[in-house]
């Protein structure tokens, strides 16, 4: 299971004064790395914004994690199709009668210019980064378990105990290196999330089952529920068929199981 849980008020399309809670499940590889980025940039921006020395780590600790994933293949590739074949879905959508056809070609052009600011940066992304040799021993050390005590690298120590003006300054010349990959990711959820209608389902017994309609190419399924509602939503899914279990649990110490009742809830299957 590799869902996220988000109570952004930026996900829901309920009324402001109502909370909730949104689950969500990516059914591709690529809006999975694209969702990761976004939790650890949001982590990040946390982080940058603290006056604490343990903010500061945060958002060490973070950027960390983001070059740890970037290392794995080639995501500027990756983001950059993306963003291609979205700007080719939302042409064509532009020309359709009763489309928003200002809207839809502003969105094409975000595409296009952060594509542009991508092919544009040399080497692999936050390549840069690893050759700051403070931070690059940092980002060596983050491994192990508690890798970055003061005994082990006095110079990062050093730098936690100066200003915060100071430190967060730093920290914002880092992650800007890092700043059009954060905006691919945060423009892609964003149309990919808005591209979906929010449909009424029940889930029978505690479990809703759906297969996708052959020839679209589903990639996010989200679940919203009231935010005190006593259940949590499991998601599972392909590109055939997509499975919500509603769990609840009995106790801390007891482990979550299905529920026998009959849940309402809102479904999104974003596609786009």
């Amino acid at each position: 299971m590799d869902g996220t849980v988000t109570s952004d008020p930026r996900h829901s399309t309920q009324a402001d004064t109502t909370a909730s809670i949104m689950f969500e499940q990516p059914l591709n590889e690529r809006y999975r790395t694209i969702m990761r980025l976004e939790t650890l940039f949001r982590q990040a921006e946390f982080g940058i914004h603290g006056d604490g020395e343990w903010h500061s780590r945060l958002a060490i600790e973070t950027l960390a994690s983001i070059l740890e994933v970037l290392a794995r293949g080639d995501l500027r590739s990756e983001i950059i199709k993306e963003l291609e074949r979205v700007s080719g879905v939302l042409t064509q959508l532009g020309d359709r009668p009763g489309v928003d056809g200002d809207r839809v070609y502003y969105f094409v052009n975000q595409c296009t210019d952060i594509v542009d600011r991508l092919r544009s940066l040399p080497g692999q992304l936050g390549s840069s980064l690893r050759r700051d040799e403070m931070l690059n021993s940092v980002i060596q050390r983050s491994g192990i378990a508690g890798g970055t005590c003061g005994f082990d690298l006095p110079a990062y120590h050093h730098w936690l105990q100066q200003p915060a003006q100071r430190r967060r300054q730093a920290l914002e010349d880092w992650y800007a290196v890092l700043d059009g990959l954060r905006q691919a990711c945060d423009l892609l959820l964003q149309l990919i999330r808005d591209s979906a209608m929010p449909q009424s389902h029940t889930a029978i017994d505690g479990i809703y089952q759906r297969n996708l309609e052959r020839g679209t190419s589903v990639q996010l399924v989200s679940v919203e529920l009231p935010a005190d509602t006593p259940w949590f939503a499991e998601i599972s899914g392909n590109k055939h068929f997509v499975t919500v279990r509603f769990m609840e649990t009995g106790g801390d110490q007891e482990r979550a199981s299905q529920t026998d009742r009959d849940v309402e809830f809102i479904l999104r299957c974003c596609t786009l």
